[in-house]
């Protein structure tokens, strides 16, 4: 039996060792040990609350990503740090669930008009783009215009943002420069260039581009 276990065993440790590199491209598995290259996610959604910050808005509503998803936990906790150091509040009603999807964003829309008005916010950061389509969408039929009743930032920059009514202020990723870097780093390793940095991570820089869904607080 030992025999027999220590047979499979080595053969386990011989398949994996054939196994190709991992490496991650936009996302990442924190527990897992291999290296990534991302968007600097932190910086967007810092940028992303200091945009609406400039233009006056002093209460600004979040609408997340699903729970478990590693950019959710990244992008909330720099917009709750980037609220701090402003000086802002954060209160868990303006922290709202999302899933990415345009649906979540409608839904989202939805929930922030059925609290009183005066508690509504004056500006909303949403995760993804998908989700700040869906989040206007929800707000024009019920009235509520963007811009001029609420502005509204997305992260991500996809396509349709720029042709969106009105077009969408967000994040952008240099999608084009992670695959990149991503397609660079994995030729590296499956070169065997990996012995002196087997798990790291890379950050691609990100940048805010302005357009329709924001504008100055009256």
């Amino acid at each position: 039996l030992d025999g027999s276990l220590q047979a499979l065993l080595a053969s386990t440790q011989h398949q994996i060792s054939r196994l190709p590199p991992i490496i991650y491209a936009c996302e990442w598995n924190a527990a897992a040990a291999a290296p990534s290259v991302r968007s600097d996610n932190f910086k967007g959604a810092q940028l992303a609350v200091q945009h609406l910050y400039d233009l006056g808005h002093r209460r600004i509503a979040h609408l997340t990503g699903p729970a478990d998803n590693i950019l959710t936990v990244v992008r909330r906790d720099a917009v709750l740090a980037e609220l701090a150091q402003l000086g802002l509040p954060a209160p868990p009603e303006l922290v709202i669930q999302g899933d990415f999807s345009l649906r979540s964003g409608r839904n989202a829309a939805g929930q922030i008009l059925g609290m009183p008005r005066s508690e509504w916010p004056s500006a909303i950061f949403c995760a993804s783009d998908e989700m700040a389509f869906g989040l206007i969408a929800g707000l024009h039929r019920a009235g509520i215009k963007v811009p001029d009743n609420m502005s509204v930032v997305g992260f991500d920059d996809v396509e349709l943002a720029e042709y969106y009514l009105p077009t969408l202020t967000t994040i952008r990723q240099d999608r084009l420069t992670l695959g990149r870097k991503a397609g660079a780093l994995l030729l590296r390793r499956l070169n065997g260039e990996h012995e002196t940095q087997n798990v790291g991570f890379e950050l691609v820089d990100v940048d805010l581009i302005v357009r329709g869904s924001t504008r100055k607080l009256r």
